[in-house]
């Protein structure tokens, strides 16, 4: 069974998590915006790393669940310093992200690439720090899929507009897969369809879910072997 873990950031700010122990690559799953490590998604692929005698991580990002923080004031920039400051406590490692977490996670392979192997990106959240003012209601309010509203500061947009997401196709360096289903009302799947064309790794897939939502709980089962034979090709 995993076991609970922290990780220390410093200023008094710190990573919840939990860890199973295992062989490498690490097996690493980041959460969606507003969500929390234990969920559908995290929960099938730790029964895989289980299964397949592998190590497994997941953690709370930085103003989620049991980490430090709040979410709305939390910079995107430190969620993928926060990341980065993970993969090299592991070592190898493949990220898994959904939403939010595909998005951070990707920014952490193209910064620290010899700590990632693989990628695996589910209905990433592309595009969303970006136009992350636009998403706003009238209150300043953003509003999560799951129906959950909080205010937004006014330097966590900045910060969010200053990301480089134009240039990370070509930054990334591992096998990559994208997941998307062709129901998702939160991130359009020609998202993912423009990010893998933008791939410059040939190392890559992309399933497009017939009629699957944004949170694809219901083919978690199904994404990690197809993540396991892209990484063996």
């Amino acid at each position: 069974m995993p076991r609970p873990f922290r990780l220390e950031l410093g200023d008094g700010h710190f990573l919840a998590g939990d860890e199973l122990a295992g062989d490498g690559p690490t097996y690493v799953f980041l959460h969606g915006l507003g969500s929390v490590r234990q969920g559908v998604k995290s929960t099938s692929l730790l029964a895989h790393a289980q299964r397949s005698g592998r190590a497994f991580v997941r953690v709370d990002l930085r103003g989620h669940g049991e980490s430090s923080g709040t979410i709305g004031l939390v910079k995107p920039s430190a969620l993928i310093d926060d990341v980065v400051r993970l993969l090299q406590r592991l070592g190898p490692s493949v990220v898994v992200g959904s939403s939010l977490g595909g998005l951070v996670g990707a920014m952490a392979a193209a910064a620290c690439p010899q700590q990632v192997v693989g990628l695996g990106l589910l209905a990433p959240a592309f595009g969303l720090m970006n136009g992350l003012a636009d998403r706003l209601d009238a209150h300043g309010q953003l509003r999560t899929s799951d129906g959950r509203s909080f205010p937004v500061a006014a330097d966590v947009l900045a910060d969010a507009r200053a990301i480089d997401e134009r240039s990370l196709p070509r930054r990334l360096a591992v096998p990559t897969l994208l997941v998307h289903g062709t129901a998702d009302d939160v991130i359009p799947q020609q998202v993912s369809e423009r990010f893998f064309q933008a791939l410059t790794q040939p190392q890559k897939e992309l399933w497009l879910v017939p009629g699957g939502d944004h949170r694809l709980a219901d083919v978690a089962d199904a994404i990690w072997p197809r993540l396991d034979a892209l990484l063996a090709r």
